[in-house]
């Protein structure tokens, strides 16, 4: 809402001014993505272009191979453009009180997505009544009286709906360990979040809260938040470091398994400071996990991620593929941050240069020539997620590695843009 009142303060002044030019670009910037969708629909002209349906009911379909150049051009990756496109076509098309409330300044487009990333799942009458309801006090109103308004949208217009999303809520429980871009510091710690079914979050927070009791009677004096999750690590590790009784031939707490072995790629140049999937992490803490009980350690050959390595046939071998994935890291598309990928071709593979035979050529006069002709090398691989790697099949999207490492990509609309991953720490 813009504010009256008169700031005799200039430096509050300059920031109420760069606030009020903020929200201005924010709106700006809004209407020229909504521009851009416009000439993006997918129509009857375009039956064959893949499209994507964002936003609710009575939202246009976008071109999708078109969003990878919005995408770049905004700086995010294809997920969170994606989700800003859905916003905006949603606001825009299915809640127009809350639309004319952005466009006024008078609710800022944060506040606004607030509420069309929750009316997408309704009908175009639910998402009717939840904009004659909000509209008025978007600017104030909390995520709970979001939710509660729309939970009666739900049930009032697609009562089905409302229990098949109680099913999907059910079916979407997970519980996941942050090991890809949580924010480790030298400590060694990560970020566990999940949605667990009512009853097991209560029995989980019970055994953590003995679990932390025992260490706690066992001499700790870590604070509780220290030892519930210290508790967590010992339960996974079926408990060896507390005194319980164990299993003479596994050498596990009874009720218990082994264990899963988990790799970590671990760099020592012998300073304090180890490389460790990527990230930093003091040698003592790599020692202490080293040395935990029950804990394998293998010693493997270091990879060098600059040589180019080769397999003679399409699919690349455990070396080769490892090596890609720790180069690449994640998918090599601009701004792009998945991490579960396809390992792509950058040239395409031809297959007629396979073998007929399917012999192993190994003790062949000339494997070595072979070699020198095989195209799946680490020179031509690459890491690409599913969606960006049907960009580069199927449109006009286009790559090239002129090092290791590093790629250019051409996208549809002439823009070029250069990742290159041997510049991240």
């Amino acid at each position: 809402m813009t504010s009256t009142q008169t700031l005799l303060d200039p430096a509050l002044a300059a920031v109420a001014q760069a606030r009020d030019w903020k929200r201005q670009s924010e709106v700006a910037e809004l209407v020229a993505v909504l521009d851009w969708t416009g000439a993006h629909q997918v129509g009857d002209a375009l039956v064959a272009t893949p499209g994507l349906r964002l936003g609710g009911v009575g939202c246009p379909v976008i071109s999708e191979f078109d969003t990878w150049d919005l995408s770049c051009v905004l700086g995010q990756s294809a997920d969170s453009c994606t989700t800003y496109v859905g916003n905006a076509l949603e606001l825009r098309h299915r809640l127009p009180r809350l639309w004319q409330r952005v466009l006024d300044l008078q609710v800022p487009v944060w506040r606004a997505f607030r509420i069309t990333a929750r009316t997408q799942c309704l009908p175009q009458a639910g998402a009717a009544d939840v904009d004659r309801a909000l509209a008025h006090c978007a600017h104030t109103i909390t995520l709970g009286q979001v939710d509660r308004t729309i939970a009666v949208a739900l049930a009032t217009h697609n009562p089905a709906e409302a229990e098949d999303r109680r099913r999907r809520a059910d079916e979407a429980r997970c519980f996941d360990i942050d090991l890809t871009d949580n924010p480790i510091v030298l400590g060694g710690t990560v970020e566990v979040h999940g949605v667990l079914d009512l009853a097991d979050a209560l029995d989980l927070d019970a055994a953590v809260s003995a679990a932390a009791a025992q260490l706690a009677d066992l001499g700790s004096d870590d604070t509780l938040d220290v030892r519930r999750a210290a508790a967590a690590g010992e339960i996974a590790r079926g408990q060896l470091a507390l005194d319980l009784p164990t299993n003479p031939d596994t050498g596990t707490s009874a009720g218990t398994g082994p264990g899963r072995g988990v790799t970590l790629y671990a760099h020592v140049d012998g300073s304090d400071v180890a490389t460790v999937n990527g990230t930093p992490v003091l040698v003592d803490q790599l020692i202490t996990w080293c040395t935990r009980p029950g804990v394998k350690v293998t010693i493997k050959p270091v990879i060098d991620l600059n040589a180019d390595l080769t397999t003679h046939g399409y699919v690349p071998d455990t070396r080769l593929a490892e090596q890609v994935d720790l180069r690449d890291r994640r998918c090599v598309f601009p701004f792009c941050t998945r991490h579960r990928t396809d390992r792509d071709h950058t040239e395409p593979y031809d297959h007629d240069t396979d073998d007929d035979d399917g012999d192993d050529d190994a003790g062949d006069d000339d494997a070595g020539d072979l070699e020198a002709d095989a195209q799946t090398r680490s020179s031509n691989l690459a890491r690409l997620c599913r969606g960006h790697h049907r960009a580069k099949t199927f449109s006009l999207w286009s790559y090239e590695s002129p090092a290791p490492g590093v790629y250019l990509w051409r996208s549809p609309a002439g823009a070029t843009y250069l990742v290159d991953r041997t510049t991240e720490p």
